[in-house]
């Protein structure tokens, strides 16, 4: 069963026995992880340099700072814009993919 295309050719059997072949390695390095490992301890904490992971959190806004900040004018417009509405988003999609199916249809 091979479907022949104009660059080559797609194998469906060949290529589930390749996610087999990767499936059974990577069962076998998973097979041979440590023995001594319990869930539930200070072993599966990240390690964050040292600190609390209370102290090392930077949230959202911290984040985005700069680019916040860099276009700033850009992202008040933005702002402008933003309803919340789920209605008003879907109506922007439709706006904008009938100007897209437009361009298609007159230039493409």
């Amino acid at each position: 069963m091979t479907l022949l295309t104009g660059h080559g050719f797609w194998n469906p059997l060949l290529w589930l026995a390749a996610a087999g072949g990767v499936t059974l390695l990577a069962l076998l390095v998973w097979s041979r992880g440590r023995r001594d490992y319990t869930r539930g301890t200070d072993g599966e904490l990240p390690f964050l340099s040292g600190e609390k992971a209370e102290g090392a959190h930077v949230g959202g806004g911290h984040l985005y700072w700069g680019f916040v900040e860099g276009l700033r004018s850009y992202v008040e417009r933005l702002r402008a814009l933003h309803s919340g509405l789920v209605n008003d988003y879907v109506a922007w999609l439709v706006v904008i993919l009938a100007v897209v199916f437009l361009i298609v249809l007159v230039g493409g």
